[in-house]
């Protein structure tokens, strides 16, 4: 688990440099210590500038439902292109 400062640099740092950040937020419901889990979709929404078509989040229902084997993913992105490419 990134706390928020560290998340920011990242997010930062991909921006600077033009690389693609792609977040897993699989265990997302499943942190019970602090800190707490934050999205990168958060720290984005705070970030004055920040290229979102960079960003890309990954998330399953499995982990935190509880249901091993159970195969449905999400991808979740800023960038039209990968959405695009993703529905094919």
């Amino acid at each position: 688990v990134l706390d928020r400062d560290t998340l920011k640099t990242l997010v930062r740092f991909t921006n600077d440099k033009n690389i693609h950040l792609v977040c897993d937020e699989i265990y997302a419901a499943t942190v019970f210590n602090q800190p707490g889990f934050i999205s990168i979709a958060e720290i984005i929404e705070e970030e004055l500038y920040c290229n979102r078509d960079l960003i890309h989040i990954v998330y399953s229902l499995s982990k935190d439902l509880g249901f091993p084997g159970f195969r449905v993913g999400i991808v979740y992105s800023y960038n039209d292109q990968v959405t695009s490419c993703a529905r094919k």
